[in-house]
């Protein structure tokens, strides 16, 4: 097998607003259709509410659960949120735990971050350029209707994706797909694209393959039909209640029995942290995506934690031409905030042991972090009243700020403006109560900061969702850059080796230009009851897949 991609994710830096999450991120957020910046900044109120974040027992590069393999009864995951429907095309991230399950991806990504075969066998780039991806399918494998996973079925799957108006659609707009014989297929691209591969694993809906019969009438993807898929297990609407628990039993025609690891898998919505916490006592409940408020409460029950600090909450300085607030297009006064702000001390008054304090927009040992720029804005409000003057604003400036009262972005703002007053600058911080109303007024040009937050993800996802001119929510106003657009550009068409150095430069720009003031992230916590393994999370991939979840006794 080669790859571009089958090495752990593409090196990448990450600013700040809200894929999800969704993490994502991946994270995840919910909008039915849009750019990803739209759908990164609803998934990510829902990914932050629905996982939340804490401590526990993971490491920094990450955490997991182990133990011996065996074979497993029923696993039973929670979840805080349930989803609209059960179409892996059109379905926001913050839900692809739903349909992973019975929706076999094009590709997989591991635990550890790596590309690794699915219903594909082999792929690799062609060319340079990172624009024409060429794959063979696994042969022999069938929907678990009977009909063949083929070339012509792949093709169509993922045509109706790109056409469904999902959060994800946007990543395939400029594909071209082409079948040759039963298992081949190419994907040419208009524009580069490092990491499709890792857009078509599991962790993204647009990669999970629908059947022809399941395209045949979208409409029918529902809680109370059964899936169209070829996954490791089947989803059991009669052993369902949408809104409630979600059911899926082994496929007995999977090719790969390794990898079910439970004969029944049931998703259960558990809206209260307490109440899961309780369940998982008792047995009820093996794996739970909590909230950091409940950390404590869980480790006292005995259950293990995993997750990664991977939700990024601060600033997003998005007029950054001063459109709004002539101050902020002066790259000193952008500077002069992130000096205002005392890291460490919000990160303890609000999050405490759960938050990592931070100014650069990647996690430590994440794609573009740069070791260099760990301590690029050490808290020196003395610092930063000096580059207001030297800006023209001694005394300085009115500076009004959106947030919303979701996931503490409120709390976070409030706390931002305390600091910021010390140097003379006075945030006024509106905050909305609606998602849709947040997003909109990151785009109509009224705000010139937002406090907001988002998810982990490859430093191409975040150009395109974030900062670069296209990114119609967390680039408001359409910042431009010359010098970013090039590196961006460079690192899209480039070998891995290659793209790890630009997009440390990406970083290194934000950062140094200050097109954001970070604050901290917080983790993605998973709980986990003893005897389930396989509940691990890295850099690459922060947020744990119960298709590697497995009994351990």
């Amino acid at each position: 097998m080669t790859s571009h991609d089958a090495a752990p994710r593409p090196t990448a830096p990450r600013p700040t607003a809200p894929r999800p999450a969704p993490p994502r991120a991946h994270r995840s957020l919910r909008s039915g259709s849009g750019p990803a910046a739209l759908c990164t900044a609803v998934t990510l109120a829902l990914t932050l509410a629905a996982c939340g974040g804490g401590t526990g027992g993971a490491t920094a590069g990450g955490g997991s659960t182990g133990g011996a393999k065996v074979a497993g009864d029923t696993l039973t995951v929670a979840e805080q949120q349930a989803p609209p429907s059960l179409n892996p095309g059109s379905l926001d991230l913050g839900f692809v735990d739903f349909t992973m399950l019975s929706y076999e991806s094009l590709f997989y990504l591991s635990p550890k971050g790596t590309v690794e075969p699915a219903l594909a066998k082999s792929w690799k780039y062609v060319g340079t350029g990172n624009k024409e991806l060429s794959v063979t399918l696994r042969s022999g494998v069938e929907f678990a209707d009977g009909t063949p996973v083929n070339a012509d079925a792949v093709k169509a799957s993922l045509e109706y994706a790109k056409k469904a108006q999902g959060n994800q659609a946007h990543y395939l707009t400029d594909a071209t797909i082409t079948t040759s014989g039963d298992l081949g297929l190419t994907i040419r691209l208009t524009k580069a694209n490092p990491i499709l591969p890792t857009l078509l694993t599991q962790s993204y809906g647009i990669g999970q393959i629908i059947s022809p019969k399941g395209l045949a009438d979208p409409a029918n993807l529902t809680p109370t039909k059964a899936s169209q898929g070829a996954g490791p297990y089947v989803y059991s609407p009669s052993d369902s209640v949408a809104g409630d628990h979600y059911t899926y039993t082994a496929n007995p025609d999977y090719y790969d029995k390794a990898r079910q690891s439970y004969k029944k898998i049931v998703i259960r919505i558990v809206q209260n942290g307490q109440t899961a916490i309780n369940a998982m006592k008792t047995g009820q409940i093996d794996v739970y995506k909590g909230d950091y408020t409940s950390a404590a409460s869980a480790k006292s029950a005995g259950m293990s934690t995993v997750g990664l600090p991977v939700i990024l909450q601060g600033l997003s300085l998005i007029d950054r031409g001063g459109e709004v607030s002539k101050p902020l297009g002066d790259v000193r006064v952008r500077q002069a905030i992130n000096y205002a702000i005392d890291r460490d001390a919000v990160t303890k008054a609000l999050l405490g042991s759960a938050g990592t304090p931070t100014v650069q927009t990647v996690i430590k040992g994440g794609d573009g972090y740069s070791a260099d720029l760990a301590d690029r804005y050490p808290y020196d409000p003395a610092k930063a009243k000096q580059l207001l003057k030297a800006a023209g604003y001694p005394d300085g400036f009115e500076l009004p700020v959106l947030a919303a009262t979701f996931v503490g972005f409120d709390t976070m703002a409030e706390a931002i403006a305390g600091q910021l007053a010390k140097v003379g600058i006075k945030a006024k911080v509106t905050a909305v109560t609606s998602i849709t109303s947040f997003v909109e007024n990151q785009t109509n040009h009224k705000y010139p900061a937002v406090s907001g937050g988002f998810t982990e993800e490859p430093m191409y996802l975040e150009g395109l969702d974030l900062f670069m001119p296209g990114s119609k929510v967390f680039n408001g106003f359409g910042s431009t850059s010359p010098e970013l657009t090039s590196l961006f550009d460079k690192a899209a068409a480039a070998e891995p080796t290659e793209r790890a150095d630009l997009d440390r430069q990406m970083q290194e720009y934000l950062v140094e230009n200050a097109w954001f003031a970070p604050v901290a992230f917080t983790p993605v916590d998973y709980y986990v009851r003893p005897g389930t393994g396989g509940v691990e999370v890295s850099a690459g991939a922060p947020f744990a897949s119960p298709l590697a979840f497995y009994a351990t006794r």
